[in-house]
Parts: structure tokens; sequence; C-alpha cells
């Protein structure tokens, strides 16, 4: 590549730089971005598999930004998008001169090179990891960089090396991205079937036995960062969460065992699908491009898959096609909820395939119009740009970070509570709770407080929002919850402190007396507990309480019901979920004690007298009861 084709590249990057830094998140996120926004500036070790590339080149940007690390970390990822975006300029410009020569009209490489890099700039996925710390746009900066490598040994001849490696195979550069990619994300062994097949087409030579041996080092070196896992987490003191004094919860195993399996992502096998599960998220997979390439998109990439099939350019079809096919396949078995920056190396191949129909589309009408019509149709190819404009346009708010400041706001005013020092903060959420890590580390606040979360751990005691409040209440420290939770009063007994926080002084305790009643397989009827006016139009506040024997498997629904003496149905109060949407029936325990709250309005035109309370639960899909209705009280209604 002759230098000055080197200059759109440069121009193109510090373009999409300065449009990414302008939408860039200027403080603390949630979730992994506020994880990567600690452990990058002190250079520790976050959630599998380490990225240990990330966080090694992390730290020495983030040395400049010791103001504001977490708007350094952010602007590291606008860093490696806008060098993707770059990186993407050449791969694109390398493809579209192989189909361009074959074509016989090359000059049309650069512009529609330039083109396709912008749609890829406007990419909301790119862009939306592009304004937040995550590594996802360094992945796709590697990706562009190996994909390009890979095409370029099309021009190239075996030569010298090195010096101090002998005579080296001209797939080194190849070898050395790829092993680069797995230092940072493993995922990018999904390219390699491709590239082998490519090679094999275009230079069988590299699979050589002295050409295979030689490749090993620039392979296999790069993955020697991952040293820095065992070697940096005793220096990432979030890995070892003190409950209580002897209780401890280690989130690392140091064993080699372990950090093996911290390193291949062990810990996420259980989100892999089922084959039918797959199968089903092809729909979604399908709409996420439709909604990233449009109509107009998809039938140019349909046109760019033809161009390398019938301009004798077999050898990118395999690259490009394996590479795509697996990189799909994989995002669909995958089934973590935030897969969405995973098909960005799917979108550099479908946009590179862009580049290439829109080239051949110009070619197809030139065929029609004659040669004289090719400049007024390389013009009118500018009209793509309509893509990013409609992209941006539409999903600027979903990855415009510029005033995201909310997570800093809410957990400043966390920090201005008056809060025991000891005090333990709970959520349901890991990704809510991370920030506070990033006070805690960096700006050196609440440093005896505990931040806890379900799956914290793989132990059971993690396994839910009930058993980690559980865990929390255990340590006999003060425990909060960081926002307001409806339904875990139905578990414990909270209380409302300041700041938008809830206090739970401890699980629910049985009644006096309790009467043990069976109900259904799963619970036992206790006793029950009335405040307000037994008399007609009055209110009432009932408490039912029961004891949990089994681990329901359904989300039952609660009933409290007033009858007459005949059995009659006279009042009713709503009927709705015990525990809410944090703490349904699924997530009870056994030995759990349950206080289920009803407000029962008694109608005006009831004749005072005894009146049945009765009360249940059922299935809210089938409708199904859990057994009948169990009588708890007995209301005397007064005139």
């Amino acid at each position: 590549m002759r230098p000055r084709s080197l200059l759109p590249a440069v121009l193109l990057g510090l373009a999409a730089f300065v449009a990414y830094r302008l939408t860039t998140a200027p403080a603390v996120l949630p979730g992994d971005a506020g994880e990567f926004q600690f452990t990058m500036p002190l250079l520790g070790l976050s959630h599998p598999t380490g990225y240990p590339l990330y966080h090694l080149l992390g730290w020495v940007w983030a040395l400049l930004y010791r103001v504001n690390p977490a708007q350094g970390v952010n602007e590291f990822s606008a860093l490696w998008g806008a060098l993707a975006v770059a990186l993407f300029y050449l791969l694109s410009y390398e493809v579209l001169s192989r189909l361009l020569d074959h074509l016989h009209w090359r000059r049309g490489a650069v512009p529609l090179a330039m083109l396709s890099a912008i749609v890829f700039a406007a990419n909301p996925t790119l862009w939306s990891q592009a304004t937040q710390a995550e590594v996802y746009t360094m992945n796709a900066a590697l990706v562009a960089a190996l994909l390009g490598a890979t095409v370029a040994l099309g021009r190239t001849s075996q030569g010298r090396g090195w010096r101090w490696l002998g005579r080296s195979p001209v797939a080194w550069p190849v070898a050395l991205l790829l092993g680069l990619g797995l230092a940072h994300h493993l995922t990018i062994i999904l390219l390699a079937p491709g590239i082998l097949v490519y090679l094999y087409l275009v230079r069988p030579d590299t699979f050589r036995p002295g050409n295979l041996v030689r490749l090993i080092p620039f392979l296999f070196l790069p993955l020697l960062l991952y040293l820095f896992v065992p070697l940096r987490a005793a220096a990432s003191p979030w890995l070892r969460v003190e409950l209580a004094p002897g209780q401890t919860v280690s989130l690392f195993d140091n064993s080699a065992a372990g950090v093996l399996r911290f390193i291949l992502g062990v810990h996420f096998a259980p989100e892999m699908r089922s084959p039918v599960a797959a199968f089903n998220q092809i729909p979604t997979a399908a709409h996420l491009f439709l909604a990233h390439f449009g109509w107009v998109g998809l039938v140019l990439i349909l046109l760019g898959i033809l161009a390398l099939a019938f301009e004798d350019q077999l050898p990118v079809l395999a690259l490009t096609g394996i590479s795509f096919l697996l990189v799909v396949v994989f995002n669909l078995f995958y089934g973590i909820q935030d897969i969405q920056p995973y098909y960005i190396p799917s979108y550099i191949l479908a946009t590179l395939w862009l580049a290439l129909g829109l080239a051949y589309l110009i070619e197809l009408v030139t065929r029609v119009l004659g040669v004289r019509a090719r400049p007024y149709l390389l013009a009118a190819s500018f009209a793509i740009l309509v893509l990013p404009y409609l992209a941006f346009r539409t999903y600027r708010p979903q990855f415009d970070r510029a005033d995201a400041y909310d997570t800093l706001r809410r957990w400043q005013e966390i920090t201005h509570q008056d809060l025991p020092g000891n005090a333990v903060l709970v959520s349901n959420d890991r990704d809510e709770i991370t920030p506070m890590l990033y006070f805690q580390h960096v700006g050196g606040l609440m440093p005896g407080m505990t931040g806890l979360f379900p799956l914290l751990d793989s132990d059971p005691a993690w396994a839910d929002l009930n058993t980690t409040l559980a865990a929390a209440v255990a340590t006999g420290r003060p425990v909060y919850v960081i926002k307001t939770m409806p339904g875990i009063e139905t578990r414990f007994q909270t209380q409302p402190a300041s700041g938008g926080l809830v206090q739970v002084l401890g699980p629910q305790p049985a009644p006096t007396p309790s009467y043990e009643s069976p109900y259904g397989k799963d619970l036992r009827w206790l006793n029950v507990a009335w405040s307000g006016e037994a008399k007609p139009g009055g209110v009432l506040d009932v408490s039912v309480f029961w004891r949990v024997v089994n681990e329901p498997s359904v989300p039952w629904h609660s009933f409290l019901q007033l009858l007459d003496a005949r059995g009659n149905k006279v009042a009713q109060a709503d009927d709705h979920r015990p525990g809410g949407e944090y703490l349904p029936a699924t997530l009870w325990r056994a030995g759990d004690v349950v206080q289920d709250r009803f407000g029962l309005t008694v109608p005006s035109n009831l004749a005072p007298g005894d009146y049945t309370l009765v009360a249940g639960f059922y299935n809210p899909v089938s409708g199904e009861r859990m057994a009948a209705p169990l009588p708890v009280a007995v209301v005397r209604l007064s005139s």
C-alpha cells in the first residue's frame, strides 16, 4: 500500500475520534464499564477473561487522566473505536483494490473505501461501545487489522524477516495479530478457520512445516500477557469481599486450574444455549442486521457477496464468509443479555460486503450505460451516506453519553449520607454496585463498607436477592439496599432511610403463636394480623404469615376474600404477587417466613355480624389454585 493511501485512513480515524469524543461519557458508569473504570487505572483484575492487553495499554493511557480516571477510560474506548475505523478503511481499500483491479477501474477504491468507513464509523453498536469503558472497540480494531493483514498476504512474497528470527514466513503479521487478539478477547479465534482457508488458497507455502514452526513465537508469545491475571490478582482488593471477622468471600481462585478457568471464561459456559434455543434466535439476529443496515444496505451486502463469487475473488469470499458465519452462529448460541457488541466483527464483514456491493452495482450499470457513465455513478454512490445519517439520527439517544451523569450523581448522594462506617450496601443488580468500587478504590470513599449483589460468587448463598440479603443480614452489620425494591418487605423487616436508601433490619420473624397449618405442598399458614376499622365502609390492613416448606416453582399470586355466613364472597382485596418483581415466590427458600400484606375495603352496605377471611394462592398463568381457600380469621363487623 502506498503512503498516500494511508492519508484517508488517518483523516477518517481523526474524524471518528472527534465524533466519539464529543459523545463519550464524562463520568463513572454502571456495569462492566464501571468495573473497567477502576481496574484499568489501578492495573487491577476485572472479570474473566481478564483482558490483559486492554488493561496494560489502558493503564498507560489512564496515567494521562489522573484528575478524572473514569472519563479517561471512556475515552480509551473512543481511541480504539477511531483506530477501528482507520483500520477498516485500509481493509476495505485492500479488498476493493483486488476487485476493481479485476474490473479494470482501481481508481474507485479510495472513495468507495472512504464511504464504507463512514458507514462503519456510524454503526450504532460500535459507536455505543466507543463512548464508554468497554473492550469491544479494541477488539474491533484488532479484527480489522487481522483481516487486513490476511488479505494483504495475496500481494506479498516470502522474504527475509527480522534478522534475529532468521527467515520468517510471510504470515507472521497475521500470527502476531491473532496472538494479540487472543490476549484481549478470545472470540477472535472465530476468525481463525476462515484465515486458514484463505492462506491455503493464496499462500500454501505457509503450511510448510518449517514455516509453521517459525510462526509459533508470533502466535504464542502474546499469550504470555495472561501472566497478568495471577500477578495482578493479589493487587486487586475487590476480589476479596470481607463480610465479617474471619468470613471472607474470595472471588478469585489462584490455583493453576482456577487461573486457567478464569482465562478461558469457563464461568460463562452455562450461558450457552441449546441448538433449538439458538435456532430460535435467528429472527433476533436478522432484526439486528436490518436495524443496522436497512433494506438498501442488505441488498448491497448480498450484491457484494455475489461480486466475490462471480468475479474470481473466492479466497476473499472464503475468508469473509466463513468468519461471518462462525461469529453469527456463536452469538446465536451465546445467551448473555448484552450480546449486541459481539456482533461488531460480523458488522465489519457485512460493511465490507456493502462496499463491494456498491462497487459491483456501479460496474453492472456501467456495462449497460458505458464507461463514460462511471464517474457519474461513482459520484452518485455518495448517496450511501444516507445510511450513517439515518443511523446517527435514529440511535443517537442510545449512544450519546455526553450528559451521562446519573450514576455519578446517585453515588455522590449515597456517599453524602450519614451511614455507619461498616455498612453493607446491597442491590439486586451487580451493574449498580460496580460504581461503588470506583468510589472506594479510586476516590478513597466508603473504605469500610461492602457492596453485595446476587451471583457475587458461585456459592448458593449468592444465588438471588433473597439469599444475598439473608447473607448480608447474617454478618451482623448494618444493611441497606441502595434503591426502593417493593416486595422485599415480604421477607425482611425494613425501614426507609435517607437518600433513597432502605435499611434491612432482619428477616421476618414468625408470629406468636404460629399455627403451622399446612397449605398445599409448599407453605404452612402461621397466623394473621390486622388493623383498621372492622365496620361497614371501613378499611382493614391485613397481614397473613406463611412459612415456606418447599421452594415454590411458580411465582404464586395471592388473594384475600371476605365471606358471609353462607360462604358467599362479599369483599376481596386486590390480588397480587407477594414479593413483587424482586422477591417472588420462586426465590423463597425452605424455612423462610413470609408476610403477605393486603388492604381490604369493607363494603358500606354489609350488615353487622361475623364474616370469614379466607386466603390462598394461585398460578397467575393457569389460574389453578395451590389449594382450597384457607380460613384465617373471623371478622366481627360492628355497626
